[in-house]
């Protein structure tokens, strides 16, 4: 199991449906990780039942190519490479959403509702270096996945004074932006590599003449400290704006088994993810009182995106 990140990859050993052994490796060139899998196809002496590869970008005709890294990869490449009779390229969102397909109480917390996830349709939403989304549909006893890119949906001002906010986005990120509006795609706020654009756009409309960049995780540390009021509001924006975000998705994928926050800015700043960030999710109009009723939680699993291409791989080798 490779999961492909654009700096790293961990590649995970899996015998007996377990994971047995995660090695991480620089990703580098397409050469640099077929000869990493190569590697360790020789190191275990036989040639796998099955190689998947997951990663950020779309998946057309058994190849991804990379948004986040400099690769072009096909399942041909991966059967090459490892001698692996079976072999899958999927986004890495696939995989997110597939690492919730056997998630237990004791791998969630739990923001709202059942302490066990019950068994349905799951939404994952992770905000990382981007920000990605994944469904796992259930239907007739089995789980399906639906990839997309939900991170490039609409984001825009929910309140008269973050006008100057998204105006002043327009500047830093122009490119993002839906035709001649406020509208910009969700990830260039709700995101590690947004946050810094939030962060100097907030700024802006404070009327600082220049505002710093800074890093995500400065940021909302100084946010949690109260140590600057800029970031105290990127953070409250950043809580507010996914929360809904992630609501509004609800509703439109109604997951009778859970919404799932997965990824790094989740797992690291547990502090955000509290009554203001319900209150946003939760507030939908007509239909608030089915958000409330919604389970929402945050994964606790370690490696999800090895645990979700796992659990992709046991769902296609047994169809």
């Amino acid at each position: 199991m490779a999961d492909i990140g654009g700096t790293n990859t961990r590649l995970g050993i899996v015998s007996d449906g377990k994971l047995t052994a995660l090695h991480k490796h620089p990703t580098g060139t397409l050469p640099d990780l077929l000869d990493a899998l190569h590697h360790i196809r020789d190191e275990i002496g036989t040639a796998p039942q099955a190689v998947v590869a997951a990663g950020a970008g779309p998946v057309r005709d058994g190849r991804i190519q990379l948004t986040n890294a400099n690769l072009d990869l096909s399942d041909e490449a991966l059967a090459k490479a490892t001698g692996a009779a079976n072999t899958y390229v999927i986004n890495d969102f696939t995989a997110a959403a597939w690492s919730v397909a056997e998630v237990t109480e004791a791998e969630v917390s739990v923001l709202q509702g059942s302490a066990t996830p019950p068994m349905g349709t799951r939404l994952v939403v992770g905000p990382g270096t981007g920000l990605g989304v994944g469904a796992l549909l259930h239907s007739e006893g089995h789980f399906h996945t639906v990839s997309g890119e939900g991170g490039h949906v609409g984001l825009s001002p929910r309140t008269r004074d973050e006008v100057d906010i998204f105006d002043a986005a327009r500047h830093l990120a122009p490119e993002c932006f839906f035709d001649n509006s406020l509208v910009l795609e969700a990830e260039m706020f709700l995101s590690g590599t947004g946050l810094p654009i939030l962060y100097q756009a907030a700024g802006m409309a404070a009327e600082q003449a220049q505002p710093p960049v800074r890093t995500a995780r400065d940021i909302l540390q100084d946010a949690r400290d109260g140590k600057d009021p800029i970031a105290v509001r990127t953070a409250d924006l950043f809580i507010s704006h996914l929360g809904a975000l992630m609501g509004d998705m609800a509703v439109t994928v109604m997951p009778a088994g859970g919404v799932f926050l997965v990824g790094g800015v989740a797992e690291k700043n547990r502090w955000m993810f509290g009554e203001a960030f319900r209150n946003a999710f939760n507030a939908g109009g007509r239909f608030s009182e089915l958000r409330q009723s919604m389970n929402l939680y945050i994964s606790e699993q370690a490696e999800f995106g090895i645990v979700g291409a796992n659990n992709f791989c046991k769902n296609a080798l047994q169809r």
